[in-house]
């Protein structure tokens, strides 16, 4: 059956002043949560070259700890959405966010391997329920403003990326432990989330008869969505838990400026996004589905192509642009596909893209054992060729314009938003 159709109205905030009369920035404190998310996966990201290093972790060995990670990711996401739905976002935050931060510093206090990959799961947990949480939380935002605006928190989550890799070089280069570091930062991050979340909007909750649905199978259209998500959080991922590696025994980069590879990777990733509601009006989300796919494919030739630093930042530049909205504008389709809510249409695409995470870096892995990296990362290209050559064809026409005033509708019954947001069709 199709969603349900709310007639169209005026969007406002809902939620804009706590139980005191002083008023909420839901905008602000939702940013603050991406960054906040970006830059403890980044800190790990960026750390990955020093835990490989503290417990002589072969390739399959790390395979192990980043299919832990990912597993926790898929273990969470279901139980987050029904709670997304039941409680909403703002809720589920106020537990989730603090709780990423915790599990930092829990991985990088770990004291051997096993306690190691046990840590690694309760990351990859809490994160699955944070990621969950804090996209729900944006679609609830981005529906009562009225027009496209997901693609700058997500901006902001790449931009905490890029700064928790350059905050993590500049500490190795003078000669911090990667410990006191994480554990530095994981602090920061903690007192921001804690202080900001009653800045975050209410009122996303499913109605009961949508919050007592089950998880189901995703139908046509999500599958299609979760798919192509697939696809694009696997090279994600791979760049993410790969491309410090990468730049330190592929590209000669030294051990303090190898963490710089994913700042670059993210900061570009963070600028693409900057500019991703401009980029989407101007090319639809139909060209910028290619588009990413065709800087992808071309940054990642140069990576596997030029065994060089230099180079492989260049790179890692150009996949950081291609990939910079694909997952926006996919959750954004995935949010509006589900008539259970957001917190239900994000938990099915999200599943199926963390898939991604969870077969993509340690099957990079295996394959690396193998053929080495830049063999490995062949599979990637072969996905974002994929996405510029046939993702449009895969997923139907998505469309910026609002061909009627009959808007899904969200939890709260009212429409998605104005008739610049994109929608699949």
């Amino acid at each position: 059956m199709p969603p349900p159709v709310a007639e169209a109205t005026d969007l406002r905030f809902d939620d804009i002043h706590d139980v005191a009369g002083k008023p909420r920035n839901p905008r602000l404190a939702a940013s603050l949560h991406f960054l906040a998310d970006g830059m403890v996966f980044g800190t790990w990201a960026a750390l990955i070259p020093s835990f490989k290093s503290r417990f002589a972790l072969s390739e399959a060995q790390l395979s192990v700890v980043l299919l832990a990670i990912a597993a926790g990711a898929i273990f969470s996401m279901p139980a987050a959405g029904r709670t997304v739905a039941r409680h909403g976002s703002r809720a589920n935050l106020r537990i989730f966010a603090p709780a990423f931060c915790v599990s930092l510093a829990l991985l990088v206090l770990s004291p051997h391997f096993k306690l190691f990959v046990a840590a690694a799961f309760l990351f990859g947990a809490v994160k699955g329920a944070f990621n969950v949480s804090v996209n729900s939380q944006a679609i609830a935002i981005e529906n009562a403003a009225g027009k496209p605006i997901i693609s700058s928190f997500h901006a902001l989550w790449s931009l905490g990326g890029m700064s928790a890799a350059l905050v993590v070089g500049a500490a190795l280069k003078i000669g911090l432990s990667p410990a006191s570091v994480a554990i530095g930062i994981a602090a920061v991050l903690l007192a921001v989330v804690t202080v900001f979340h009653s800045h975050l909007l209410g009122g996303d909750a499913a109605p009961k008869s949508a919050a007592k649905e089950k998880f189901l199978f995703p139908d046509g259209k999500l599958l299609r969505i979760g798919i192509v998500t697939f696809m694009v959080l696997f090279a994600e991922g791979v760049m993410m838990d790969w491309s410090v590696v990468y730049a330190r025994t592929i590209s000669g980069a030294e051990a303090w400026l190898a963490p710089v590879a994913y700042g670059v990777f993210s900061g570009c990733m963070a600028l693409g996004r900057l500019f991703g509601g401009s980029l989407i009006s101007r090319l639809g989300p139909s060209g910028m589905l290619t588009a990413g796919g065709i800087f992808t494919t071309a940054g990642l030739a140069v990576v596997t192509g030029i065994h060089h630093w230099p180079a492989t930042f260049v790179g890692l530049a150009l996949t950081g642009f291609g990939l910079a909205n694909l997952v926006p504008i996919l959750f954004g389709a995935g949010g509006r596909a589900h008539e259970g809510g957001a917190g239900n249409g994000i938990a099915t695409v999200s599943i199926m893209g963390y898939f991604g995470f969870l077969i993509g870096p340690p099957l990079i892995g295996g394959i690396s054992h193998q053929a080495g990296l830049p063999a490995a990362f062949a599979l990637v290209v072969a996905f974002a060729f994929f996405i510029a050559a046939f993702g449009n064809r895969f997923l139907g026409k998505i469309t910026t314009t609002n061909e009627s005033l009959r808007l899904p509708a969200t939890p709260s019954g009212m429409p998605v938003a104005s008739s610049s947001t994109w929608m699949a069709c």
